[in-house]
């Protein structure tokens, strides 16, 4: 069932539940309202008898004409009758006479309420100097029945009007208030996980349905992402592999040149066997950073002082005299604090494509790099002083194959970057970017945590 249709038949029912309950309450209060009036009148009306029959001869004849027009009016659809002690009819209605049980009660308690199967009646016992009598007044309960078959058909017709309003009404209303829902419904059903950036359109409703909305964002966001990478893992398995491969290369090349002696051979054996780890360790990462594996590895205490220079050493080899210039202001002896407890391998990835970039493009300025700590944190910052980026590009830079505008002239694939940025986020790594067109690039890492 549509959640519109439900909402439609939950307040179909509520009202129904509602206005039955009211309707009974109405009807029950009606009902004993109306006979305490009828009770009341009779009352009266057997007032009215007793002055009419037994107080002619006490009152004056304009004053009995009033009690005659007044009796006239109130007995108008009520029957009387009027027992004297003997329990006789003296006058009045001669059908359905009164049980002597109840008149008998009726001299009781003076006056008495009740009803039979056919009437209403009233009791009273009056004393007069001609006797004392019980004056009985009825009036047939088929003229309330009337009134209350007519309140309950005008109650029943009104609950079936009023229901058949609520259902119509809350469809339309129900209707109205899922279009945001359809409109997400739609929108999901032709999402495409392809397209970069796939994101819902906001309904701004001001509710959970916003706030639903703007979180399922989130995770498209993220998804795309990880399809993206996933999608491209190649291109990034290409990228990385790139250098290591490249310097296996060379080695095996040169060596190919001339016999060597054995403890060249295993000096490049191990060299060999060395560089074959860290492609490893490299397709492991990669794997882990395009969320294709669980990161099972066990985090290291990396020293990043030393491992700056090993990867300044690595990227001097690629370039031809790159202008790098290191500056640690960290006593080596704090130890504690140039030391993260992260995956060496993942910082030597994130770190090595930050670095040569600045190299890159720099054109051949300086590229200053500063390990230093503010508040007890230690932080990495990587300056060139090269062509920038430009600032409506900024925000795209962690993208996969973006490259900014003004990179025509340099070669490059856009991957190297975006990795380093997946990798630093999935490491729990801070990284800000601070970048002016033509003047240069800065890149600071903070590791707010100490090493376990």
């Amino acid at each position: 069932m549509k959640v519109q249709t439900r909402l439609s038949l939950f307040c179909s029912i509520a009202f129904g539940v509602v206005f039955a309950s009211i309707s009974c309450l109405v009807y029950v209060l009606y009902s004993r309202g109306a006979e305490s009036r009828v009770y009341k009148d009779l009352e009266n009306s057997a007032h009215v008898v007793s002055l009419f029959h037994f107080e002619e001869d006490e009152l004056n004849h304009e004053d009995f004409l009033k009690a005659e027009k007044q009796f006239s009016q109130m007995m108008h659809g009520i029957a009387y009758q009027a027992y004297d002690s003997s329990d006789s009819l003296v006058f009045g209605n001669k059908n359905h006479l009164v049980d002597r049980v109840i008149l008998k009660r009726i001299r009781k308690t003076q006056t008495y309420d009740f009803a039979t199967e056919r009437s209403f009646c009233h009791g009273r016992y009056y004393q007069d100097n001609q006797g004392d009598f019980v004056i009985v007044t009825k009036e047939r309960k088929n003229i309330l029945n009337r009134e209350l078959v007519s309140l309950l058909t005008i109650l029943v017709c009104a609950l079936l009007v009023g229901l058949i309003a609520v259902i119509l009404l809350s469809r339309w209303l129900a209707r109205i208030a899922y279009l945001p829902v359809s409109s997400i419904i739609h929108q999901v059903e032709t999402l495409s996980l392809d397209e970069e950036g796939v994101q819902i359109i906001s309904p701004n409703t001001k509710d959970e349905l916003q706030d639903l909305t703007d979180t399922f964002n989130e995770l498209l966001s993220r998804i795309s992402e990880s399809f993206m990478i996933q999608k491209n893992f190649v291109n990034y398995v290409s990228h990385e592999f790139r250098t290591p491969l490249a310097a296996m290369m060379g080695n095996l090349e040169v060596f190919s040149l001339k016999r060597r002696m054995p403890e060249e051979y295993e000096k490049l054996s191990l060299e060999l066997i060395d560089e074959i780890v860290r492609l490893k360790e490299i397709l492991n990462t990669l794997l882990v950073v395009s969320d294709l594996r669980k990161d099972s590895d066990t985090p290291n205490h990396v020293r990043m002082d030393e491992l700056i220079w090993h990867i300044i050493k690595k990227v001097s080899a690629l370039y031809r005299n790159p202008k790098i210039h290191p500056e640690v202001e960290i006593q080596p002896e704090d130890e504690s604090l140039l030391t993260v407890n992260r995956s060496k391998t993942q910082l030597y990835m994130s770190l090595f494509n930050i670095i040569e970039n600045a190299v890159k493009y720099s054109m051949q300025q300086v590229v200053q790099i500063r390990i230093y700590q503010e508040n007890q944190i230690l932080h990495v910052s990587v300056q060139d002083h090269g062509i920038g980026i430009p600032p409506d590009e900024l925000k795209d830079i962690s993208k996969p194959f973006f490259r900014g505008n003004n990179t025509n002239d340099i070669r490059g694939n856009g991957i190297g970057l975006s990795i380093a940025l997946r990798i630093l986020e999935k490491a729990g790594v801070i990284y800000e970017i601070f970048s002016e067109q033509g003047k240069g690039t800065l890149v600071v890492l903070s590791f707010p945590d100490k090493p376990q």
